[in-house]
């Protein structure tokens, strides 16, 4: 409990800081500090702590009555909250439902079902569950698309009926009022973000350490940047790959993933989709198409080298698999992310081996780095009350958080004497029964436990980390509502997945698959797209004072 309590106190601690510091009034003179003023400033205060008592009050009532509701039938209402991981559901998931419901109904007067998913089918998964009304209350957004889940009418509206602020009120506490804003979409909050690191460091050129190190790679030769990591180029990436290839023939060099635009450069996505982006967000809010321009081209070209030289595997087109978890297989060596601080200790556990990280890119912070997949409730939710106090919880309960995150203590992990964890005896990431390793997409990873290796403050510098990025984009928080082209969006969507593999996996020369690409995507209607997307920004640019 000491444990749980202080977890908790350093949660609140981060995130008071994730919020920023506070503007300091100025003091005025003492005759300017009248007993009218005074007054205001008491009636004011009371009333908010009224209000805050009447939320308070009506949170616990409605926990009272859930209670009092199952000791009556003698079951407990169910909240399902869905998410995905690499492999599918894990072996020890109803361990872990059980512990977590028995912990909920004490604490919510409810029980919690996680419902894990394979990553390769949630997406098509979550939204069949929720277009079918099969019960998913609480869902993340990270595979179909935060927009995609709002405009197919699948998200409830946060704040109705006062909801948010009478029985999820604590979430304010952990989340920065900005970037709840950022996930409005014309003026609905929607969903709430996972905390975590909103900038990036693009381009982080994953090894498996076992690899470099059989390939003769001396690591001594290269510098670290600020977050530990190796610097390094292109070449130096190429020049390593070509060893390991040498070295290991019968395995695959790079495990690959449609991710060299928004893990591995600072293009924009704007609006939550690339069909009409920034190319050069933290100066210019000029759209462009992507597709067309050098930075995409010089990804094709290096993907087509490596597809010459052997390094990607003839299956890449039809692989469903995460690039995490191919490593994971033993038949993969490197693969693309996106680095923050700690990161190592998260892709080792991911790829089950140790892995070397190479800084490619620069950080990058885009207009959706906020709200790209925020956690929502399903507009068809039967109870939207016990949902929004398990989400509460979610982001607030360290109990909650470390069963969600971590498992079972003593089963999955144990608790080193400075509160950092490791694995239980016996254990590994290959043999864990619970073991989802998506902390990036978990509400809040940081009222959960550290893994040992990891600096305690991991939270503290992962909010300086968004607070200094230096390239940002000027269209941070902004939105698109873009149900007035849904046509144009599914048909953009549906040439971009016929014509986009061939050429960004190397199978095709740079030249003949771009040229197919962006014919395709003109013929879907990508310049009326991209003509709608730039009025929305330069409107809400307008409005925001941003030029």
């Amino acid at each position: 409990m000491k444990k749980g309590l202080a977890l908790l106190l350093t949660s609140a601690l981060v995130f008071s800081c994730l919020t920023g510091c506070g503007k300091t009034e100025e003091a005025g003179s003492s005759a300017q500090s009248t007993d009218t003023t005074a007054a205001v400033t008491a009636d004011a205060g009371t009333e908010a702590a009224a209000d805050a008592g009447e939320a308070l009050d009506a949170a616990e009532q409605a926990i009272a009555d859930r209670k009092a509701k199952a000791a009556e039938s003698g079951e407990y209402e169910k909240i399902v909250v869905s998410f995905f991981d690499w492999t599918g559901a894990p072996a020890g998931i109803d361990r872990i439902n059980a512990k977590l419901s028995a912990y909920t109904e004490e604490t919510l007067g409810v029980d919690v079902e996680l419902l894990i998913i394979d990553s390769a089918a949630y997406t098509e998964d979550i939204k069949l569950m929720l277009s079918s009304g099969e019960q998913v209350d609480l869902f993340s957004t990270c595979g179909p698309g935060y927009m995609t889940c709002v405009n197919n009418g699948y998200t409830a509206d946060l704040e109705a009926d006062g909801l948010l602020d009478t029985y999820g009120a604590g979430l304010k506490d952990f989340i920065r009022a900005d970037y709840l804003d950022a996930c409005r979409v014309g003026g609905t909050l929607y969903g709430v973000p996972p905390i975590k690191d909103y900038a990036i460091q693009t381009a982080a050129v994953c090894i498996g350490t076992e690899y470099l190190e059989g390939a003769g790679v001396d690591l001594s030769t290269f510098q670290k940047d600020d977050l530990g990591y190796y610097k390094c180029s292109w070449d130096d990436i190429d020049d390593m790959f070509a060893k390991m290839h040498a070295a290991f023939p019968d395995k695959t060099v790079y495990s690959t993933q449609d991710n060299m635009l928004t893990q591995g450069s600072c293009v924009d996505n704007i609006g939550g989709d690339y069909y009409g982006t920034l190319l050069n967000p933290s100066q210019d809010l000029t759209i462009e198409n992507v597709y067309e321009s050098e930075i995409f081209k010089t990804w094709c070209e290096r993907f087509y080298r490596w597809n010459q030289a052997g390094y990607i595997s003839g299956d890449a087109l039809t692989d469903t698999n995460g690039a995490s978890a191919r490593i994971k297989s033993g038949a993969y060596m490197a693969m693309m992310a996106c680095g923050k601080p700690a990161y190592e200790n998260q892709i080792s556990g991911e790829c089950g081996r140790p892995m070397t990280v190479f800084d490619v890119g620069e950080p990058f912070m885009s207009s959706s780095a906020v709200s790209s997949f925020p956690w929502c409730m399903n507009q068809n939710c039967a109870d939207p009350i016990a949902a929004m106090q398990v989400l509460q919880a979610l982001y607030t309960d360290p109990v909650v958080a470390n069963l969600v995150c971590w498992g079972e203590e003593g089963v999955e992990y144990v608790v080193n004497d400075d509160t950092t964890i490791n694995w239980a005896a016996g254990v590994d990431a290959n043999t864990s029964q619970y073991y989802p390793n998506v902390l990036w997409m978990m509400p809040n990873q940081y009222a959960a436990h550290v893994w040992e290796g990891d600096p305690v403050d991991v939270g503290e510098q992962t909010a300086k980390f968004n607070d200094n990025c230096p390239v940002k984009s000027k269209a941070l928080g902004f939105t698109w509502d873009n149900s007035d082209y849904a046509a144009e969006y599914t048909a953009l969507q549906n040439a971009y997945q016929e014509y986009s593999g061939k050429v960004i996996y190397g199978f095709v020369d740079p030249e003949t698959g771009l040229k197919e690409l962006n014919d395709a995507l003109y013929a879907a209607g990508l310049e009326e797209y991209m003509a709608a997307k730039q009025a929305a920004l330069n409107e809400w640019a307008q409005a925001a004072g941003i030029n």
